[in-house]
């Protein structure tokens, strides 16, 4: 699927390496076929909302699939309260660290081979998809927010509010299975 998607902030143009846009199916059976992924979640998940509930509540029902979460800013206590046991609790900045060693995991079980960002804000997330981009070849990102991050592997495009909540609900049906 070649589509033109330009990146939400006009200035974030990282050069020729862009993400590809995908939706729906496809980012759901990239998060089945993956044999490692780790789910990052942020504090802006605690704000966006989901249908009639937070993003907080897309992110616990993903987790609940078998996705390992690290819970950064203050997103512990909410996926708790929701029956999320939370694989790691670390800052943006140092899952973005450890991500680069192509080594690490949140486990030890093996190496993360896809990296899920979603409600963490779109510059910080932007960085952290940059450096991820550049030093961490190892790594294939995704990110969930419906704003196009050019700097993930693979991005929703720029979506409305209510797309971007019927693409979530359709990657939650078929991870589910």
């Amino acid at each position: 699927m070649a589509m033109t998607v330009k990146p939400w902030q006009w200035g974030n143009v990282p050069g020729h390496e862009m993400a590809t846009p995908v939706k729906g199916d496809v980012v759901a059976k990239l998060i089945k076929s993956a044999k490692r992924p780790l789910l990052v979640v942020g504090g802006e998940a605690l704000r966006e909302k989901w249908g009639d509930k937070l993003l907080i509540d897309f992110v616990a029902e993903l987790a609940k699939t078998g996705v390992p979460v690290v819970a950064t800013a203050h997103t512990y206590r909410a996926l708790r309260e929701r029956g999320v046991e939370p694989a790691a609790i670390m800052t943006v900045a140092d899952v973005t660290n450890r991500l680069q060693d192509p080594s690490w995991s949140v486990d030890g079980k093996g190496v993360h081979d896809l990296a899920i960002f979603v409600g963490i804000s779109y510059q910080l997330q932007s960085q952290m998809l940059s450096t991820l981009k550049h030093f961490a070849t190892h790594l294939r990102t995704i990110s969930l927010d419906r704003y196009f991050h050019p700097n993930a592997t693979f991005s929703m495009p720029n979506l409305k509010q209510d797309e971007w909540e019927q693409v979530l609900n359709n990657v939650i049906q078929v991870v589910r299975g």
